[in-house]
């Protein structure tokens, strides 16, 4: 009986033991599940910052069909060709774009872009014969003539084809500018720091979210507020305060003085047609790659970029090149780990 007694009070022990810890765990996994929902972050990398505050335009949303389909029975069909609308030959703007599609090796035909509008032939044969339009001056297309305009829209529509613009703001520029049939509205003429990627922006493809730290070249930045979903941010900086022009003025509504949009994406919500606006010209190396993503995108991949890259190092700029631009030790050992990522 002894046996039989001290094996039974082991054998209880031990199931106390086991629902003991049991109870513990079900305890730490329900503190765990309820106090660290958010995602976990790597030591030493720090939160993206200011890059989920809300803008003065509606955050980004996950939508289930951002642009509009076309009938199950029809087939798009156009040419992997950029038609590139510019103010003159000699633009700078209108060169800093040419090059990029050049370097890219996308094929392109450059026209200069008509006050009110006037477009060469879109179709040949029922087939589109380009896959995006890019405007230079971001005007030039808000404001063309009724009939052009729904010319092109219909053109995006039936082929899929997407419009890329860009306004570029001068000391003539207004502090507020609505663009003519649009729910959008453009603050000209700031000084902007601390530009930031959207990490949500569907757009992304060879840019890396984060955040570029420091004034940002120039004085004659435009940002762009709306009302409406279908704008979402790609790009946001801050402004400074009490610079650019109307700072002393009231913003008006939808705008504010913290993050403003630089550049954003139209998902075709309003009228159809999917855009990407751009706040500035290409002098900002930032909106370089977001041009090649925008292409890519508004091209559903039919003109993109793969993600391998090949550097090359020209053995003189290690050796013989001029002093500040000559390779030294700590140039070699950065490169090397850059080559290990």
């Amino acid at each position: 009986m002894t046996v039989a007694v001290r094996f039974r009070r082991h054998l209880r022990r031990l199931l106390l033991l086991l629902a003991s810890c049991c109870l513990l765990s079900l305890l730490l996994s329900a503190y765990f599940l309820f106090t660290n929902s958010s995602p976990s972050m790597q030591l030493g990398q720090s939160p993206e910052p200011a890059c989920s505050q809300p803008l003065s335009m509606s955050p980004y949303r996950q939508l289930p069909n951002p642009y509009p389909p076309n009938p199950p029975h029809t087939h798009v069909h156009t040419d992997p060709v950029v038609l590139v609308l510019v103010e003159s030959q000699y633009s700078q703007l209108g060169q800093d774009i040419v090059a990029i599609l050049e370097s890219a090796h996308f094929q392109f035909r450059m026209e200069i872009a008509s006050g009110k509008g006037d477009l060469p032939p879109l179709t040949e044969k029922g087939r589109g014969r380009y896959s995006l339009i890019i405007y230079e001056n971001l005007l030039k297309y808000a404001h063309s003539d009724t009939w052009n305009r729904q010319l092109l829209h219909q053109y995006c529509t039936e082929f899929r084809v997407g419009i890329i613009g860009f306004y570029r703001s001068n000391e003539n520029s207004p502090p507020l500018l609505k663009l003519r049939g649009f729910p959008l509205v453009l603050r000209t003429n700031q000084a902007l720091w601390d530009c930031c990627v959207v990490s949500s922006s569907p757009l992304l493809h060879l840019t890396k979210p984060g955040s570029d730290r420091g004034a940002l070249p120039g004085e004659d930045w435009s940002s762009f507020s709306s009302n409406h979903s279908t704008y979402q941010a790609v790009l946001h900086a801050r402004a400074k305060e009490g610079a650019g022009a109307g700072s002393g003025d009231n913003p008006g509504p939808g705008h504010s003085l913290g993050l403003q949009a630089t550049v954003v994406q139209d998902m075709g919500l309003y009228d159809g047609v999917r855009r990407v606006l751009f706040g500035q010209g290409l002098g900002y190396w930032l909106h370089r790659l977001i041009l090649v993503d925008a292409i890519s995108y508004l091209t559903d991949r039919k003109l993109t970029l793969g993600l391998d890259r090949h550097v090359l190092v020209d053995i003189d700029d290690i050796f013989v090149g001029k002093e500040g631009t000559r390779m030294n030790a700590k140039d070699v050992k950065v490169f090397g780990a850059l080559c290990l990522r």
